[in-house]
């Protein structure tokens, strides 16, 4: 009788859990995909209708490359004769000709005979030509399109979708990328946002967060989660998978590394405290808060920033900033006292985005990802508490209305 080697049972635990929470990449399993079911049936149903096209923005860090990923699969896993789906990722050198390139190249597998398609198509009614005896409906994701800074091939993309549109094509392209409307992302063209459907990713709701982390932690053999580490990593994703992702690795191995079956607030602690060291974003949170210059502020105004109640696209006013830096240094704070501070995190430090006349100044971070980040790191590094820090957190939620608190 052989007898299991616990040994074996946890190094197979510690890679169940690597599988299920992938924060440095997106999602390309379906049954680990969560969530954004109605984006999903928005993209199925513009798929299923002759002419239209799709078009999937937001904000960086939402989870659109994992859509890109899974939709594809979806449609391949009919395995219906007369469908097929690709995707191909976009650079900053692509052209027009490139990019259909990519994408032929991916269309080999399911029709050989555009093997033979020419390196340089450079006109969309060739590509309509080519595409029309692909003999098939097909779905054609262009991941990454905010990334393509060639205005011309962007121009030509708008003029692709209005000949297949017009001709009654069997092929949907589907644009994604990082953007703020449909014509940020594909310019200013009538007939693009004509013959497009409009998918915006929002930021996850709690319940996404919840069902990402239930299906996450259900990979793992004997392993649950309680409410309150469930709730601590929701907070402190902010609605983005990306942190969901990657304190649910952290809290997983570390009660897995403890031979425990439940991953508790502990487990969440230590995940925060060891991410925050490892991650690529750290640098940029000592460029942003390093000073030679003694009692400096910076931490401690870049987290009042990282709290400060904010609109529906992400900005906040210096005013905003006052009463969480307040109670970050148990004092009151008035604007000249934290102004400078604000001004070189904007400038220089390049951590916000600045907008608006001198004394109507408006601020948004940069990178979304990097403002739960500030507030992990405060956390791990004691300087806000986790009482405190979950009262402003429940302060810029009502002040801002967000979805995933």
């Amino acid at each position: 009788m052989t007898v299991p080697d616990p040994d074996m049972a946890k190094v197979r635990r510690l890679a169940q859990v690597s599988r299920a929470f992938t924060p440095a990449a997106p999602v390309d399993n379906y049954s680990l995909f969560a969530g954004r079911l109605d984006q999903m049936h928005e993209c199925l149903d513009a798929f299923s209708q002759k002419g239209l096209h799709i078009a999937v923005y937001g904000e960086r860090g939402v989870g659109k490359t994992s859509l890109a990923n899974v939709l594809p699969m979806i449609i391949m896993g009919a395995e219906l004769p007369h469908l097929g789906a690709v995707r191909v990722d976009c650079n900053t050198n692509d052209t027009y000709a490139s990019l259909w390139r990519k994408v032929f190249r991916e269309l080999t597998a399911l029709s050989p005979s555009l093997s033979d398609v020419p390196d340089q198509v450079s006109d969309p009614e060739e590509i309509r030509f080519l595409l029309r005896d692909l003999g098939r409906e097909a779905l054609i994701v262009l991941d990454e399109l905010d990334r393509v800074e060639d205005n011309e091939a962007l121009s030509l993309l708008a003029d692709t979708v209005k000949t297949l549109s017009d001709h009654g094509t069997d092929v949907t392209l589907m644009f994604v990328g990082v953007a703020a409307s449909v014509e940020h992302l594909l310019g200013e063209h009538e007939s693009v946002v004509r013959n497009v459907r409009q998918v915006p990713m929002q930021r996850m709701s709690r319940d996404e967060l919840e069902t990402l982390l239930e299906k996450g932690f259900g990979q793992v053999d004997g392993l649950s989660v309680t409410e309150g580490a469930t709730n601590r990593i929701i907070n402190a994703a902010e609605g983005l998978p990306h942190f969901a992702h990657l304190l649910g690795l952290g809290a997983g191995r570390a009660a897995v590394s403890d031979d425990r079956s439940v991953v508790e607030q502990r487990d969440v602690d230590r995940a925060e405290a060891g991410a925050i060291q490892a991650h690529s974003m750290f640098s940029e949170y000592r460029r942003a808060t390093d000073s030679p210059q003694p009692g400096h502020l910076f931490e401690q105004v870049l987290l009042a920033c990282a709290y400060a109640p904010r609109d529906g696209v992400g900005y906040f006013r210096a005013g905003d900033v006052r009463r969480p830096l307040s109670e970050i240094v148990e004092r009151p704070m008035g604007i000249p006292q934290f102004q400078r501070h604000l001004t070189e995190l904007s400038g220089d430090r390049q951590t916000l985005n600045r907008e608006g006349e001198p004394r109507r100044r408006a601020y948004r971070f940069r990178n979304p990802l990097f403002q739960p980040f500030v507030k992990m790191t405060a956390r791990a590094k004691g300087l806000i508490s986790h009482e405190l820090a979950a009262q402003l957190q429940d302060q810029q939620a009502a002040s801002s209305g967000l979805g995933w608190v």
